[in-house]
């Protein structure tokens, strides 16, 4: 093994140790570029890029090491790359200075995604939702255990009609509540008369009635 400089060489067990604990999804390399042409000293899960010991360095760190623009960098964090295979990477390059100041090595993480989009993928696609108002002209579901619960939800839901309690309503504004409950089929449910006549202070004949003529005007709507 060629002389490697002090301090990349306190990196060498670094690059093994990020390698072991983040995974197989997580390529470690270590680069020294006094030799660029095979510049890879150290590798953790080479099989993400299909790189061993030796591999040459990037296009991208050779770019670096000629431009100004990274002259007072000290890590391209979080950049996609791809393989030639066309998986997709996010990667970030450290950069590994000597006292002077002067680049002498790289350490880098290339993050294999293609796990993480498959997933992204399945939950994306159990988390997208249509929207139930276009479905079905309402955005209202309720979950109940008690046929009286859902009773009194359909009931609490149409008193903003009157802005009272319905037993203070008008016959008018009744009947307008009325329709509204028979549009959400709140009289299919068994009891919903009785239920609602305690509501509006009546007897169940008169919401009889009441019903009667709402779906009377009703049925007279255009």
């Amino acid at each position: 093994m060629k002389k490697v400089n002090p301090v990349l060489k306190a990196f060498i067990p670094v690059t093994r140790g990020l390698g072991q604990m983040l995974g197989p999804d997580y390529e470690i390399v270590l680069h020294d570029i006094s030799d660029p042409e095979h510049s890879v000293i150290a590798i953790e899960n080479g099989h993400v890029t299909g790189r061993t010991i030796g591999a040459p360095l990037t296009d991208l760190g050779l770019y670096i090491l000629r431009s100004e623009k990274f002259k007072d960098v000290d890590v391209v964090p979080n950049y996609m790359t791809t393989t030639s295979d066309g998986r997709i990477l996010r990667s970030t390059t450290i950069f590994i200075r000597d006292e002077n100041g002067k680049i002498i090595g790289f350490l880098c993480i290339n993050f294999d995604t293609t796990k993480v989009s498959i997933f992204k993928q399945v939950i994306d696609q159990h988390l997208t939702f249509q929207n139930l108002e276009d479905i079905t002209g309402t955005n209202h579901e309720k979950f109940v255990s008690r046929v009286e619960e859902l009773l009194n939800e359909a009931i609490q839901s149409v008193k903003s009609l009157t802005g009272k309690p319905l037993r203070y309503a008008t016959k008018e504004e009744k009947i307008s509540v009325l329709r509204k409950l028979d549009e959400k089929g709140f009289f299919l449910l068994k009891g919903a008369v009785d239920f609602l006549a305690k509501e509006m202070g009546n007897s169940k004949f008169t919401v009889y009635a009441y019903l009667r003529e709402a779906r009377g005007r009703s049925a007279n709507i255009v």
